[in-house]
């Protein structure tokens, strides 16, 4: 690796504010992590010295790719392990974007605002000189995303989630479980709580939908209004 994430002062190493990777639970490996940080970004780290493409992969990944010329090689690698959340700028037309996070990817967050990086004594720099988005690699992942502390639109990415919007029976009545869930809820929850509550009213609904919170997250998002961070309401 050459550099590292890069943004309006152009320096080779930046860091990913430290709320957000908190708020997105715990990882297992940073496999592209700074020799020297202010602050751990997972339980193991491979820095420009190891080479972390040379290695192994496993658990639940933070990846803070190089941003350069070498972004497809770690945007790859991501896709063939498939767990975790990678976070880079948002350049969709990019061949990196459409060969290795489109078709791989679970969902995308994109992020309202530019980030402020850090550099490695630990203190905050300018805005990025782009906007940034959270990659999430499998449900598990995407659901950390959709409960993280940043604002923004989460997107599911696997073909077989779109949610087409016409007014389908299909659609109509996953409208109305949600709000009935809602209505449960005293009209307003969190998303954990009108998972469960789903669960218990509507069985039929999910007992051969494996992917049954990606639906209720994609009903809640066309169809009810997100009052804060992770509260929904009829």
């Amino acid at each position: 690796m050459k550099s590292f994430n890069t943004n309006t002062v152009n320096n080779d190493t930046w860091l990913t504010p430290p709320e957000i990777i908190q708020s997105l639970g715990e990882f297992d490996l940073d496999p592209c992590s700074p020799i020297n940080r202010p602050w751990d970004t997972a339980k193991n780290h491979y820095t420009i010295d190891d080479n972390g493409l040379l290695h192994e992969w496993l658990g639940r990944v933070w990846l803070n790719p190089p941003y350069g010329r070498e972004l497809e090689a770690w945007l790859n690698r991501m896709a063939l392990h498939g767990n975790g959340i990678a976070l880079i700028f948002a350049r969709t037309e990019t061949k990196a974007f459409q060969e290795y996070v489109f078709p791989y990817a679970n969902s995308i967050m994109f992020i309202k605002g530019r980030l402020q990086f850090y550099d490695v004594k630990g203190n905050k720099a300018n805005n990025a000189n782009a906007p940034s988005l959270l990659i999430g690699y499998d449900e598990y992942n995407s659901e950390m995303i959709e409960k993280c502390c940043l604002k923004g639109f989460h997107v599911p990415l696997r073909q077989d989630l779109l949610f087409v919007m016409v007014q389908t029976k299909d659609d109509r009545s996953w409208r109305v479980v949600v709000n009935n869930a809602l209505e449960s809820l005293n009209k307003e929850s969190t998303l954990n709580e009108i998972y469960e509550t789903v669960v218990r009213l509507a069985p039929d609904k999910i007992k051969n939908n494996k992917h049954y919170k990606e639906k209720i997250r994609q009903t809640l998002q066309y169809h009810f209004n997100n009052i804060d961070k992770g509260i929904w309401k009829n």
